[in-house]
């Protein structure tokens, strides 16, 4: 699967990912805030991110094309958290409701997004307890 199939943006209009940024002294930051924001925003989703030193993409198409497929399957509150790992490759998490799923690989995690977008989305309180 390629990452960035059919989705195509000029140049300028690649989403700026400088704020997303995190601090990071220990390890894994991301997915802790991830984690704690998706608590608190139960219909969104935060899409961590540990950067590799040798990433296939960009930290700015990772958040072109997860943006554009969360809000094709409806939504709409989502935040990127960033890190820079020593890794080779990029690893990605995905937080829906203080849960977490991942890693995953850039080229796994959009078979991710309708799953993960059904949890966010769902107002049973009681949706994906066991």
């Amino acid at each position: 699967m390629v990452f960035g199939a059919g989705i195509v943006f000029a140049k300028d209009e690649l989403p700026s990912v400088k704020n997303d940024y995190i601090p990071c002294d220990v390890q894994p930051c991301v997915t802790i805030s991830g984690s704690e924001w998706s608590e608190k925003n139960q219909n969104g989703v935060a899409v961590a991110v540990r950067m590799g030193v040798k990433p296939a993409v960009t930290d700015e198409q990772i958040k072109m094309v997860l943006t554009h497929d969360l809000k094709k399957h409806g939504v709409n509150n989502i935040k990127f958290f960033y890190e820079q790992n020593d890794a080779p490759a990029n690893l990605i998490f995905l937080h829906v409701r203080g849960g977490l799923e991942g890693p995953f690989l850039i080229g796994d995690v959009r078979e991710q997004i309708p799953s993960i977008a059904k949890r966010a989305l769902n107002t049973n309180p009681l949706f994906g307890v066991d």
